[in-house]
């Protein structure tokens, strides 16, 4: 015979999935966070998303209550820190600042390890910065007309650098000779500080980049900015034409970072980050710090405009994967 006690045991144990999938949750994640939180960065430290997440990081302690601990678990393109969290305790103190690499080229190209839209619950977008084609000093362009016709002249005679195969910088790259029908060779190294070297010298004559990795050697008047896939002038490269300028709008395109959670994160927990994540990107202090920086607009958007994004970047970066042959190799 049953008891009463045992069939109420089972009845709360079945009612208890119901009951989170609407955000009715224990009182612990009301109190949420009673302890630290760690952010897993999926690159190495010292990379300008690293940068960015700890500038945020120091701000958004005092927001949320508790302290930030950045951790760093870079390889296999962002995809061994995704997964971790991926797998991570769904209670909120493991967290992902992660970017277009592991979220929305990666799993196109290798077994990730891990589904974006299952495993994963996203809280915001946090910033949007461009990508940009420099080229060498010594290559006689200044803009996307000069290069494309200089390009067209010499198919596969010239090379662009990026930070490895199947990154967002190698994906842009193939985005531009994509839409402007030039054939550049790419030339990946592991960074884009072991590249600018070979640019300058002209060894290299073209890098595909985010302004921060090469801006000291543009200053020094070793490498120039040719044209950006954002549809705004770069806060640190003014003179250099927009992708809707330069009449590339299909061109335009952006290097982001967004925070994302482990799917089943109750839904408490993610307002309450999602909440204090945008309040500190509404400071003009920080905004005018990443801006001047790391020429990174902050965003701060919903958990529903974030999911929308995702899923269409996810679609537009397999497309293009598709339409060039982009293998991982």
């Amino acid at each position: 015979m049953n008891r009463p006690g045992a069939m109420f045991r089972r009845f709360s144990y079945s009612l208890f999935p119901f009951l989170f999938s609407l955000g009715i949750v224990p009182a612990h994640a009301q109190d949420y966070p009673t302890r630290p939180v760690r952010v897993i960065v999926p690159f190495p430290a010292g990379g300008s998303i690293d940068i960015v997440a700890r500038a945020i990081a120091q701000r958004w302690s005092a927001q949320l209550g508790q302290q930030l601990v950045i951790d760093n678990r870079a390889g296999a393109a962002g995809a061994i820190g995704t997964q971790l969290v991926a797998h991570a305790p769904a209670d909120g103190y493991t967290l992902l600042y992660g970017n277009l690499g592991p979220l929305s080229i990666g799993p196109h190209l290798t077994p990730a390890g891990y589904d974006l839209f299952k495993d994963l619950a996203p809280v915001s977008q946090v910033t949007s910065s461009p990508f940009m084609i420099f080229s060498s000093a010594t290559l006689p362009v200044n803009t996307a007309k000069e290069l494309i016709a200089y390009a067209r002249e010499r198919p596969g005679q010239l090379n662009y650098a990026t930070s490895g195969i199947g990154s967002g910088l190698h994906l842009a790259g193939e985005l531009f000779q994509s839409v402007t029908g030039v054939k550049f060779v790419h030339v990946p190294f592991k960074g884009m500080g072991q590249a600018a070297p070979e640019i300058a010298s002209g060894r290299v004559q073209l890098a595909v980049s985010t302004v921060p990795g090469v801006l000291p050697h543009v200053k020094a008047g070793r490498m120039k900015g040719i044209v950006s896939s954002g549809t705004r002038r770069s806060a640190q490269l003014p003179d250099v034409q927009t992708c809707t300028e330069a009449g590339l709008p299909r061109f335009c395109s952006s290097a982001w970072h967004a925070l994302v959670a482990p799917a089943r994160t109750p839904k408490p927990v993610i307002a309450k980050i999602h909440r204090t994540l945008v309040a500190t990107l509404a400071s003009q202090e920080l905004r005018d710090q990443l801006l001047r920086q790391e020429d990174a607009e902050t965003v701060g958007s919903t958990p529903e405009e974030l999911a929308k994004f995702l899923r269409s970047e996810s679609a537009r970066w397999a497309k293009i994967i598709k339409e060039v042959g982009v293998t991982a190799e």
